[in-house]
């Protein structure tokens, strides 16, 4: 695959150095329709690995909030059990539940709400499964923008390779087999980059519209969008300034049709609700009567027109408050074997260093110096590194996270990197000097990857690289390793060796009959010492040691996949 040249100003083509070569090969690829069936080979081996393990993990923890709300969304037309996510992502997921029949129980809480709607029929693993099927579309979409995007900087083998690595990657399968808002997320944010990209090289009404649209649904997704999408945009106009790009009117121009459109779209998901103003908020009120006395005209005009303008999408508001609240709060977090509350700036570094298959880093650490010699050289060519400018910015502001719980928070990244990794595996297969260990070592690192990937199946949620070691919970637990994903596996287990009680520590919440588990008593922080048969899950026990002084002089009797701990503790 040798180098191509093209002209700057064609759209269509890939960036000069990386890309498309002369060989049939690249000619054979180039064609549409066969970097479509290609295509479509990589997302039908992925979707096959991510639906085969449906019926092997339960539901994990966060699972039930997103389906209730979802439901609740759907049957209702309300979106209040909480507020913490938009609804987007809870209501794609809920929708094959819901059109398969289940509805909600006026359950007092969401956590209450999931495990009814579930259980409903005797069809737990049939609703979970519709459930988490929701996500697949996202999956595609996220495919097929990281197809695109590397495609059009550096050609189809380029895409396709790109492509294959962001389906290989077991981080990526484990969170688009999950009814979690993870995958929606990074689909919608990275179509939205990529058409911010678009919008930028050629700002008419199309791009604009679809930049607009795009944004909006990444905010309707996950409230990251507020952070990630103006920070990574951000910097990648300054590149485009830097090379000397000036298109002020067309901005002004269709500048306009991008919010336009990106409000109406997230306002849309929640219904175009509205509520007035002095229900949102007592702050007018409060800040008139502090200047003008509590019975003043002045006062009161200002209570008549708190409580007769509109706000549109109430929910989206509490939202945001509740996640401030929660950020400024901290969550117990782990790394390293430590916990603390708030967690630290190196969280999400150490998290991709050791979710990412080690192959992909190589590879994108070599992507990552071309693009940079490349830039150095040509300052013009400000596309070409947005991936990577991207990457780093959605680490850089995630420094300052109160919210260390788990890699899934910067899943875009794996996207970015697959990108990265294409760029240094096109350049070894490129390379003219010592020619065939080049193409030795990208055979040998793709392969890698391939092996590792196969291997983690379908433990794609703990996945951990060689620096994971044979423990890697003293490295990272909460959703990365344990999200209360092998209750199932446990049932099957007690099955096998006849077990009819068992003292279960879980931090979700389950339905022991749905899961066909034997007479469970559940063990909660500070309880007295069990006996009998016990099952502890790694999460609780690594986060709460203090909570089960008595757990360390047990002996283990076995491991239920990867995070249920079985001990015998005689009465």
């Amino acid at each position: 695959m040798g180098s191509i040249d093209n002209k700057v100003g064609d759209t269509d083509a890939p960036r000069a150095g990386v890309g498309a070569g002369n060989t049939s090969f690249s000619h054979v690829i180039c064609r549409p329709i066969m970097s479509a069936l290609a295509l479509t080979f990589l997302l039908v081996i992925a979707i096959a690995r991510i639906a085969s393990t449906y019926h092997v993990f339960n539901l994990t923890i966060d699972e039930p909030a997103h389906i209730a709300c979802g439901i609740e969304w759907l049957e209702k037309g309300v979106y209040r059990y909480e507020t913490l996510h938009p609804p987007l992502a809870r209501v794609s997921v809920s929708i094959g539940p819901y059109l398969a029949g289940v509805r909600g129980t006026d359950a007092p809480t969401m956590w209450a709400e999931a495990t009814r709607i579930l259980s409903a029929r005797g069809s737990y693993w049939r609703n979970l499964m519709l459930a988490r099927m929701g996500v697949l579309p996202y999956f595609i979409l996220a495919t097929v923008v990281v197809f695109l995007w590397t495609k059009r900087l550096f050609g189809a083998p380029a895409g396709l390779i790109a492509a294959a690595v962001f389906t290989l990657m077991p981080t990526v399968l484990a969170h688009s087999g999950l009814a979690t808002t993870d995958m929606p997320f990074t689909a919608l944010f990275c179509w939205a980059l990529y058409s911010f990209t678009l919008w930028l090289r050629a700002p008419d009404w199309r791009t604009s519209a679809q930049f607009g649209i795009a944004a909006g649904l990444a905010l309707s997704a996950k409230f990251s969008t507020l952070v990630f999408l103006p920070a990574c945009a951000t910097a990648i106009f300054v590149m485009y300034i830097a090379a000397g790009q000036r298109n002020w009117r067309a901005f002004a121009r269709t500048g306009t049709v991008v919010v336009l459109c990106g409000f109406f779209v997230a306002w849309g998901a929640y219904r175009f609700s509205h509520e007035p103003l002095s229900q949102m908020t007592a702050g007018p009120e409060r800040a008139a009567a502090k200047l003008f006395g509590k019975s003043s005209r002045m006062t009161g005009a200002v209570r008549r027109i708190a409580s007769t303008v509109q706000v549109p999408a109430p929910e989206l508001y509490d939202g945001l408050r509740y996640l401030r609240q929660q950020n400024s709060n901290g969550r117990l977090a782990s790394l390293f074997g430590r916990v603390t509350r708030g967690g630290w700036w190196y969280f999400f570094f150490v998290s991709v260093a050791v979710k990412t298959p080690l192959a992909v880093l190589l590879l994108a650490a070599l992507g990552t110096v071309v693009l940079l010699f490349r830039y150095l050289r040509d300052r013009s060519d400000w596309e070409s590194p947005a991936p990577l400018v991207a990457a780093l910015v959605v680490m850089v502001v995630t420094v300052p996270s109160r919210f260390n719980i788990g890699v899934r928070h910067v899943l875009p990244v794996f996207a970015f990197l697959s990108i990265l990794a294409a760029v240094g595996l096109v350049t070894l297969w490129q390379r003219c000097q010592w020619r065939l260990i080049s193409r030795a070592a990208a055979v040998l690192l793709f392969v890698w990857l391939a092996i590792s990937s196969v291997r983690s199946h379908p433990d794609y949620i703990s996945y951990f690289n060689e620096f994971g070691g044979s423990d890697p919970s003293r490295i990272l637990v909460n959703s990365d390793l344990d999200w209360g994903q092998d209750l199932a596996r446990l049932a099957t287990w007690l099955r096998e060796h006849h077990i009819e009680q068992v003292g279960i520590e879980y931090g979700g919440v389950f339905d022991p009959d749905s899961l066909a588990l034997p007479d469970v008593k559940e063990i909660k922080c500070g309880d007295a010492m069990p006996s009998g048969w016990i099952a502890m899950e790694l999460f609780p026990t690594r986060l709460h040691p203090e909570c089960y002084p008595w757990l360390p002089r047990q002996h283990l009797i076995t491991k239920v996949g990867k995070t249920m701990s079985i001990y015998y503790v005689r009465p």
